[in-house]
């Protein structure tokens, strides 16, 4: 695949945007502006993942940007880490904090490491969203707050954001090396600039 970027459209901040809706208007802008993005994960495809995030990326990129997989989240992001060694910037979404426990050992022993194992050759521009806490009335494996492990391994950053859901946006969009970013019930990667502001793509 060719590299293709393109400036995302300029955003209005007058009206105001739900956490969903401005990680949608990310993903559409980082879908739109660079060519190697792709999103997937677990019911991101048609229905537009689980909290509508992804509603209707589908049906406007097609099934080949955007696309379902199998409950498989160490595959998930395998196939993620793969990718972004062949030049790719995969979005991928885990349904749930808990769910990304069999993916544990690729985020922390692959993903974290590969480019200081690299020296820097390998870039890791990989995204990984995944809702977390409570507020949804879910049982188990539906309100765990994990995140904990991510933010103590090296070669991660947890971002979390539960509020401020018109920032998020630029958070989603973020160029990272490999870095996970966190907001309450919906996470994805970013690198923090010295102004606390987030670099887009």
């Amino acid at each position: 695949m060719t590299e293709t970027t393109r400036e995302a459209p300029a955003r209005s901040t007058d009206e105001p945007v739900s956490m969903a809706g401005a990680l949608n208007l990310a993903l559409t802008d980082a879908l739109s502006a660079d060519e190697r993005v792709v999103v997937y994960g677990e019911d991101v495809g048609p229905l537009g993942g689980v909290f509508r995030v992804t509603d209707g990326l589908a049906s406007r990129f097609g099934e080949t940007r955007v696309f379902d997989t199998p409950l498989a989240e160490a595959g998930i992001v395998g196939t993620a880490i793969g990718m972004a060694m062949n030049g790719m910037r995969p979005v991928v979404e885990i349904q749930f904090d808990a769910f990304a426990y069999p993916a544990f050992e690729q985020i922390t022993s692959h993903l974290a490491k590969l480019r200081n194992r690299s020296r820097g050759r390998i870039e890791m521009p990989v995204v990984i969203r995944i809702p977390y806490g409570g507020g949804i009335g879910g049982v188990e494996h539906h309100s765990d707050s994990s995140e904990v492990f991510y933010a103590h391994t090296a070669g991660l950053r947890v971002v979390t954001r539960h509020h401020e859901p018109e920032r998020i946006e630029g958070v989603v969009r973020a160029k990272q090396r490999c870095a996970e970013h966190a907001e309450r019930r919906q996470v994805g990667f970013g690198r923090r600039t010295d102004d606390d502001t987030f670099r887009g793509w």
